[in-house]
């Protein structure tokens, strides 16, 4: 019985993480009359989804980003964006048809590496623009908080799942248990893929390795529960 759980368990963990790396490329990001480059590369040629081509730096690097315009910009803006979530690391005015800001990669790197979305955008009169591409940035995630936490998050997951999954007896909450060790798991899995540069966790990624992680928790807790022994 044991032997056949753990198969379907393992069956379970290799289908999510199939979905993750199966999930469709995105097209390439440029919006608007504008022209942008990352790192020196033209982000139109690139795509943004979670197998996306990335721009390797390292983690120590100085990251060139420019944007420019047949009309005057405005305002400048460089966000960088994980998991469908952005955080802003440059806004402000600015003149003429072009502008060039670079990206200290140390300031974020000590937080986590693996992959990143980084976005430029800018505004002028009657117009905006917006170019993206994926980044990834070199290092061990082992050095790094964001790493550190996945793998954390990842063991803790799966222990408690073991245990939820072999205890001899199972108690009705043993759904609810299941669900926050599966998302514990799935998010640790999550996280050490991106901190991998395995895949970028896209809003849809990270909703399938929380998704796959709270199903695979509540299926676990819910046989537990059926076939545990009562006291």
């Amino acid at each position: 019985m044991r032997g056949r759980i753990t198969s379907w368990v393992a069956v379970v963990a290799i289908a999510v993480l199939a979905a993750l790396t199966l999930v469709p490329a995105a097209p390439a990001e440029i919006e608007g009359p504008c022209q942008a480059t990352i790192a020196g590369r033209n982000v139109a040629a690139l795509d943004t989804g979670a197998r996306g081509e990335p721009i390797v730096v390292a983690e120590d690097a100085r990251v060139p980003v420019s944007m420019s315009s047949a009309r005057p910009i405005t305002r400048l803006k460089v966000e960088l964006e994980f998991g469908g979530v952005a955080w802003t690391v440059h806004d402000a005015p600015t003149e003429g048809t072009s502008w060039a800001r670079v990206v200290n990669v140390a300031d974020y790197s000590k937080y986590g590496v693996g992959l990143y979305k980084v976005v430029g955008r800018s505004e002028g009169q009657g117009f905006t623009c917006a170019g993206a591409a994926l980044v990834e940035v070199e290092g061990s995630p082992l050095r790094t908080p964001a790493g550190i936490a996945a793998l954390a998050a990842a063991t803790v997951g799966t222990i408690g799942l073991l245990s939820l999954l072999f205890r001899r007896r199972a108690s009705g909450a043993a759904p609810f248990v299941g669900a926050f060790f599966g998302l514990l798991l799935g998010a640790g899995v999550g996280l050490l893929l991106q901190q991998l540069a395995v895949v970028y966790p896209t809003l849809i990624v990270a909703l399938i390795a929380l998704g796959g992680g709270l199903a695979l928790g509540v299926a676990i807790g819910i046989r537990g529960q059926r076939s545990g022994p009562r006291y």
